[in-house]
């Protein structure tokens, strides 16, 4: 016969055995959402709100140079993007973010790049319809999407490119 603290211990690990046999076991898919949910440390998505690149930003920043300018539909007449052979450069919270060009993505007019990154944001610029060219200058429609580190997107607009000499 066993004793009676071993005896209290067999009872009970058999008493709550059963209790975790009564309790239902979750679906695969609920498993797999629990886990995703516990290794999904994202932060939430913060929209963008882009700022128009002014001529003194250009200047303080050294900007100038040959690419494309991107102004989105509705937006005023300032470019929200500048899309350049060596770099790409939005603002946000009054601070410009220079990325770096994809090389290995489409090549667009004036030397410029159709993908652009850095470390809180990458951009996509598409186009939309066929490249006019006038003068010196070539236009289109087209579409950029700014996305976070997370590669969520954070700000889409449609627009008008003109690619020149900035």
């Amino acid at each position: 016969m066993l004793h009676e603290p071993l005896r209290i211990a067999v009872i009970s690990l058999a008493i709550m055995a059963l209790a975790a046999c009564s309790e239902k076991e979750p679906s695969d898919a609920e498993a797999i959402a629990a886990v995703n949910a516990a290794q999904d440390g994202k932060p939430p998505v913060k929209p963008l709100d882009l700022q128009p690149i002014l001529y003194p930003d250009i200047t303080q920043n050294k900007l100038h140079g040959t690419g494309c300018a991107f102004v989105a539909d509705g937006g005023g007449l300032g470019a929200v993007l500048l899309a350049q052979d060596k770099r790409g450069v939005i603002k946000h919270g009054d601070h410009v973010q220079v990325l770096a060009p994809d090389a290995g993505s489409a090549k667009m007019p004036k030397g410029s790049f159709s993908r652009y990154t850095g470390k809180e944001n990458a951009v996509t610029l598409t186009t939309i319809g066929a490249v006019k060219a006038v003068g010196t200058t070539e236009q289109f429609k087209g579409k950029m999407v700014v996305t976070d580190a997370f590669e969520r997107p954070v700000y889409e607009a449609t627009g008008d490119v003109q690619c020149k000499a900035i």
